[in-house]
């Protein structure tokens, strides 16, 4: 069974070289793991890290998780190697970094569908998940590089690279609060992704031990619309976790809601005081799939 990317929040990257972390990254709570063949690795060690991933994931897998594998950059010469050395594992998607053109995303899925077809796995059965902002480039096309190709089931925003890339100085302000900027960049993303159908999975919190930003950005993510959130620590999990599950008021009446709308052949219909049409009713329906799916009680009268 294919995961479902929008009732995905935590995805925890795992260094793609040490065996160790690998082997405890299943015990975890992460909704999703990627395991990290590019920043995480140094040079020298790419190719052991694609032959200790892809032996994890044989011998290690939950079907519980959603399993990623962060290829390198297309521009490296080292995509190819990291896909066909990993295909074999089937992961359920490849993530794509600095994926600054809409051209680059069509290689790489031009890559996989090859290794696909090596395997003798059906086409188009590994997804693709681009980071689509990166670069300051790639910020101005972010609705094309959204719909670059049918294998994107969810972008990934993420800051570091971008700032770095634009020379600034910081993300956020002393409160831990980001920049201006870089609140318009993952505003762009989540609408340019949200157009497009596709799940949106928000930057990590690079401070490590500051779970009440963990804690905060999480649950202002998912009042936004994203679907998920980047961990890069164990401990980053559950906030994640917690703060994308609906809260139970919201639970209760999106249950309730739905219920409602079974009665009714209505587009629209009168529902607790307000006038509720279609775009409710999938919000209300996109709730009842998360809170299900993460077998949260659902809360009584």
């Amino acid at each position: 069974m294919k995961p479902d990317y929008h009732a995905t929040r935590s995805w925890l990257f795992v260094p793609g070289d040490s065996e160790r972390k690998m082997s405890r990254a299943w015990d975890t709570d992460a909704d999703a793991l990627i395991f990290d063949l590019e920043d995480a690795v140094t040079m020298a060690r790419k190719s052991l890290a694609r032959d200790l991933t892809r032996d994890a994931i044989i011998n290690l897998r939950s079907p519980s998780k959603t399993v990623a594998i962060r290829v390198n950059a297309a521009d490296t010469g080292l995509t190819e190697d990291d896909i066909s050395a990993t295909i074999s594992c089937q992961p359920d998607a490849y993530v794509l970094p600095k994926a600054n053109t809409p051209e680059e995303i069509r290689r790489v899925s031009s890559l996989i569908e090859a290794a696909e077809r090596q395997a003798g796995l059906q086409e188009g059965s590994i997804a693709l998940i681009p980071i689509v902002t990166e670069h300051p480039a790639a910020v101005i096309k972010l609705d094309e590089l959204c719909r670059a190709d049918p294998r994107i089931v969810a972008v990934i925003w993420g800051t570091e690279d971008l700032s770095a890339a634009m020379g600034a100085r910081r993300v956020k302000d002393a409160d831990q609060n980001m920049l201006d900027v870089f609140r318009v960049v993952r505003s762009l993303v989540l609408v340019a992704a949200s157009a497009s159908g596709i799940a949106i999975i928000d930057t990590p919190v690079v401070e490590l031990g500051d779970i009440d930003t963990v804690s905060k950005e999480s649950r202002e993510a998912a009042a936004m619309g994203f679907t998920g959130k980047l961990a890069i620590h164990p401990e980053q999990v559950d906030p994640i976790n917690k703060g994308f599950l609906p809260s139970e008021d919201e639970t209760h009446y999106a249950y309730a809601l739905l219920e409602e709308a079974a009665k009714t052949s209505d587009g629209a219909f009168r529902f607790q005081g307000k006038m509720i049409d279609m775009p409710h009713v999938r919000m209300a329906e996109r709730i009842v799939a998360l809170v299900e799916k993460h077998k949260r009680p659902v809360p009584t009268n």
